[in-house]
């Protein structure tokens, strides 16, 4: 996987991250209506790949996408929304694993702690970004 340039964003005063180039405003976003993304890459396998760091952060998303599709094919039925984008046009994998911390007796090295971390990561083609990028801002207006 080749390197992407990254820009610092920051989301709070005192809390700034690295995103690559092109998803700073998605992942502003995400972080404004309070949903966290982690290892986010613009250019994964050819396609954007936007993990959310836990399963409830997933679960949220797609609730505020569904209440919008709702709104939306009430008026009009045949406009494209987030929900159909998700539905159709993105692929979704489960990321589990187990939470790590720094292994007191080894330097660099890290422990278990036998708690179960599950992550959802959403992948679509990066050709389709700004078409995501304008059906999110219109669920998630940005600030």
């Amino acid at each position: 996987m080749n390197e992407h340039k990254q820009v610092e964003v920051e989301i709070d005063e005192d809390f700034c991250i690295l995103v690559d180039e092109g998803l700073e405003d998605v992942i502003k976003d995400f972080f404004h209506w309070e949903i966290e993304t982690c290892n986010c890459c613009i250019d994964y396998k050819e396609s954007t790949w936007i993990e959310f760091c836990d399963f409830e952060d997933w679960k949220k998303f797609l609730e505020l996408a569904l209440r919008n599709n709702i709104e939306v094919k009430g008026a009009e039925p045949e406009r494209e929304t987030l929900w159909d984008f998700l539905q159709v046009k993105a692929n979704v994998k489960l990321v589990f694993g187990e939470e790590l911390i720094d292994d007191p007796n080894k330097e660099d090295g890290v422990v278990g702690t036998g708690v179960l971390v599950i992550c959802v990561g959403l992948m679509f083609p990066k050709e389709l970004l700004d078409d995501f990028k304008e059906l999110l801002f219109e669920v998630l207006p940005p600030e």
